[in-house]
């Protein structure tokens, strides 16, 4: 492989997954970027088992790559059968830890001194690695996770779920949902309802709540992690529960000290703020360009879109129309 390529690309997500494919469609030189030795790292900690939904409906997919709803296994392997059959040159184990140049001639610094060369640059890093950490007394006791990969693993176990998005209510019913585990299941909603999650998974929920599988705790959050158990915070004062485990599931946000280390502007200081795009997702840094949920969009197909879309912006497709919205 050499080091000096048109694009490199990373983040080995649907976004740059898509957009690495299309590299190799068109014949363009290029490097796709992963920090760990298997790709699409979002998709490969969903909890084993997980349906992934191919929404909006309406969105018509554009990749060469294929996409449908499916278990998260079998989406896994068609991508890496598919990668594979378009020769993608993939460097695994590689961490980016800065990039520095100018449009053309951009030098990407790997964690451990190597270094990589492109004329543009797309972040495909999406938010997962930076999640939102819980910010109570005790927050740092071993028992507290941020992630759920098997729920088979924890039997007979007092677990708190703490997040109102479908990954929470995700986890929390994979983990109550075989009696012979005997787990204790609650979920904690510092709101009073979860509107932030789809419809589906919210009546799952209150469907296993009503046959008794699941505790739902709403207008709650916690107030210190003990040994044991969990200091809570609610409407009639304080409560204390027991509590093995924590998995805190309460949504992510960019990298921000690492973009901007590049030369990115953000659209403002909110620490949930995106990068400032153009419409062919060229960031305030010409030549680096940011796709998927990294720029805003967390959806599979939009982010697959995307990554397709820069490839042929950067190939001089520029009749192009981008296809990150549902057609009408």
């Amino acid at each position: 492989m050499t080091n000096r390529v048109r694009v490199a690309i990373v983040g080995s997500g649907p976004a740059g997954l898509s957009a690495a494919c299309r590299a190799a469609a068109l014949g363009l030189s290029h490097v796709l970027i992963e920090r760990t030795d298997h790709l699409c790292d979002t998709i490969f900690k969903y909890q084993k088992g997980k349906h992934v939904m191919a929404s909006p409906g309406a969105l018509v997919l554009r990749s060469d790559i294929a996409f449908d709803a499916g278990k998260r296994e079998a989406i896994l392997g068609t991508w890496d059968e598919q990668v594979a059959a378009a020769q993608v040159t993939v460097r695994y184990k590689a961490e980016v830890v800065a990039i520095t140049g100018e449009a053309g001639d951009f030098t990407i610094a790997l964690k451990g001194g190597d270094s990589l060369f492109a004329e543009a640059v797309i972040l495909a890093i999406g938010t997962q690695g930076n999640p939102n950490l819980l910010r109570c007394a005790g927050a740092d006791r071993p028992h507290v996770q941020y992630q759920l990969d098997d729920p088979g693993e924890y039997i007979d176990e007092h677990i708190t779920v703490i997040g109102s998005g479908d990954a929470g209510i995700e986890n929390a019913l994979g983990l109550a949902a075989d009696a012979a585990q005997r787990n204790v299941v609650t979920i904690l909603n510092r709101g009073a309802d979860f509107a932030r999650a789809k419809p589906a998974n919210v009546d799952l929920l209150n469907e296993a709540a009503a046959a008794g599988r699941i505790t739902i705790r709403t207008e709650t959050s916690p107030a210190e992690v003990r040994a044991g158990e969990l200091l809570l915070d609610t409407r009639d004062g304080q409560e204390a529960i027991p509590c093995d485990r924590i998995i805190a599931r309460m949504g992510s946000n960019p990298p921000r000290a690492f973009i901007e280390s590049c030369g990115i502007t953000f659209s403002s200081a909110d620490r949930e703020a995106f990068p400032v795009l153009s419409p062919q997702y060229e960031t305030t840094k010409p030549g680096i360009y940011v796709v998927g949920a990294l720029a805003g969009y967390p959806l599979i197909k939009h982010c697959m879109n995307q990554g397709y879309d820069v490839i042929e912006f950067l190939n001089g497709n520029t009749a192009l129309k981008p296809a990150d919205a549902p057609t009408t």
